[in-house]
């Protein structure tokens, strides 16, 4: 049995399945939009947002993620919700007798927290995306960092829960609706389709509560007045996800330009993608914890590189490459920020923020390994934050 140990904590022993009457899904509810990805598979697939959103329950439970660094808790589905409306989906789907094994049989309610090749993590939040977020707010307040990004293309790879994207989509839903006609591109990449739909797409959904019509979260009774049945967004809740919330949803986007994209698969296949698709690239790449199997990295490495790719940008700067030391950490960010000064769309070359441990103990995988192939492929990459307590952490700029 392999554990990471440095998942948020989710206190799993002592959460309650709940009835479906209350927190449960339909269990008529398809949950795969695409077919699993085959063991072996290279390809990568992209999927809809309308056909993603087929995917989605009658109602979830989800709790608040509360961070020092911001003022309003992250929402995002409860693990459990999101393996009870697997559960519901193999004995509903699953013939009597029939043994044939679907994506997420084997890795739903097992003891491990990935299986190579089949399962990568993604139903839970890491520590590494929470440090993105907390990078990505020292760039303003939160009406601050939807002004970085306006306009923007960002694409955050091997996303699982999505915490730095749902930051990102909040805070650009907090500025003024007419600030910019620009669109706003914001892409998520994960190896499995189920995470995509069990955990990614409703914490988008959970990030624009605050911005949604009251009118479309819930059909107030007559007895009830609509102030009464907006979902509490300072302590965990259930939410009915009725057609009208999701059309609300929909229509928010379209007013805001925001664009939401999905892919899932091999990395391979997402390099080949990006490398044909001859647009302009992203602005930024985001990515956590994804550097942990150095067998995978070199993947990684061409998805990263071709995803910043600019049609118009200039040659980045190189920049020498430091020592990883713990003991020199000053748990502040380092002054060599500019890329927080210019808008993103304003930025001439794309970039990513690697966020990792300095060393993932049992999977031979760290930091300065990743870093020595980022160099030996011709990138540059210079540190921007720091963590020493427990696990070394660190967030690193990489370019080309």
């Amino acid at each position: 049995m392999f554990k990471f140990d440095f998942q948020l904590e989710e206190d799993e022993e002592e959460l309650q399945i709940p009835s479906q009457a209350h927190a449960g899904p339909s269990t008529s509810t398809p949950i795969l939009p695409s077919p699993p990805v085959e063991e072996g598979d290279q390809r990568c697939y992209h999927i809809p947002l309308d056909e993603l959103i087929k995917s989605l329950p009658e109602e979830i439970s989800y709790s608040p993620l509360s961070l020092p660094f911001i003022d309003t808790p992250l929402l995002r589905r409860d693990l459990f919700d999101a393996r009870f409306q697997l559960y519901n989906k193999q004995e509903d789907e699953q013939p009597a007798g029939d043994e044939k094994k679907d994506e997420g049989d084997e890795y739903v309610d097992a003891k491990t927290d990935l299986i190579p090749g089949l399962y990568e993590g993604g139903l839970k939040s890491w520590e590494g995306g929470v440090d993105l977020v907390e990078v990505i707010s020292s760039i303003g307040d939160q009406e601050g960092v939807g002004r970085w990004v306006q306009g923007g293309r960002v694409l955050e790879v091997g996303c699982g829960t999505a915490l730095p994207t749902l930051y990102l989509l909040r805070s650009l839903l907090s500025t003024s609706s007419s600030a910019s006609s620009a669109k706003t591109t914001l892409h998520m990449q994960d190896y499995n389709s189920l995470v995509l739909s069990l955990v990614t797409l409703p914490n988008l959904i959970l990030a624009t509560l605050p911005y949604l019509p009251p009118e479309v979260l819930h059909l107030p009774t007559e007895e009830e007045d609509v102030e009464e049945v907006i979902p509490d967004l300072e302590n965990p809740g259930n939410l009915v996800l009725s057609p009208q919330l999701v059309e609300g949803f929909k229509e928010l986007l379209q007013q805001r330009n925001i664009e939401l994209k999905f892919s899932y698969g091999h990395w391979a296949g997402l390099a080949r993608d990006l490398q044909k698709e001859g647009e302009e690239g992203y602005g930024l790449v985001l990515t956590a914890e994804t550097i942990y199997a150095e067998a995978s990295n070199a993947s990684l490495l061409d998805v990263l590189r071709q995803a910043i790719r600019r049609t118009n940008g200039n040659s980045g700067e190189k920049v020498q490459k430091e020592e990883i030391r713990l003991e020199d950490s000053l748990g502040h960010l380092k002054v060599d920020d500019e890329w927080k000064v210019k808008g993103l769309r304003e930025q001439g070359d794309g970039f990513v923020l690697v966020a990792a441990k300095i060393l993932y103990f049992g999977v031979g995988g760290g930091l300065t390994a990743f870093l020595n192939r980022v160099e030996d492929n011709g990138g540059w990459w210079k540190g921007v934050k720091d963590w020493t307590k427990g696990v070394g952490r660190k967030v690193v700029q990489v370019g080309w």
